[in-house]
């Protein structure tokens, strides 16, 4: 063999060894010490439903489900004084107003824990919700439009959060 055939082989050899013994052991280190940051940081709670379902077929629904369509429906005797049907969104002779029920966007495994997503009636672009310091979108259950500039969030009864807490938000943020 010649010098250039002895020096290929010892770098195939070389690199036989680094990729056997030394490369495989490092980088399942690396891997195991992402895994380590990402729970640190707080991906301990990821929300992968989403993606379990896309990956075993179920489709999302779309419109929110049954409740949004009770919520939406309107009472037959719900009717105006000339006779017509008084839609969701639109006061009666004594000033109330059925609200119109539209779905929030589901807490996905990147969204941010600290908005909630939802489309207005009537929008085509979805408006985003800050929500309160020590509430998550895990805890919201439903968000009410009052007004366009005044948003009510309502908080899951199941949620991790105190009553006093909550009143104690309402309080700071109230003015």
């Amino acid at each position: 063999m010649n010098f250039w055939e002895q020096t290929w082989a010892s770098v195939k050899r070389w690199l036989s060894f680094v990729g056997t013994k030394i490369l495989g052991p490092v980088i399942a280190a690396c891997l195991i010490v992402l895994a380590f940051v990402a729970l640190t940081m707080g991906f301990k709670e990821l929300q992968i439903g989403g993606l379990l379902g896309k990956l075993l077929g179920k489709k999302p629904d779309e419109d929110g489900g049954d409740t949004i369509h009770v919520a939406n429906s309107v009472d037959q005797d719900r009717v105006s004084p000339d006779g017509k049907i008084i839609t969701p969104g639109q006061p009666d002779s004594v000033g109330d107003t059925q609200a119109v029920v539209v779905p929030i966007k589901g807490p996905g495994l990147l969204s941010d824990p600290k908005t909630v997503v939802f489309t207005p009636p009537g929008a085509t672009k979805p408006t985003t919700v800050v929500l309160p310091d020590g509430v998550t979108n895990r805890d919201v259950e439903q968000v009410v439009l009052i007004k366009p500039q005044v948003i009510a969030v309502t908080v899951k009864t199941n949620s991790g959060i105190s009553t006093q807490r909550i009143e104690d938000l309402l309080k700071k943020y109230r003015r």
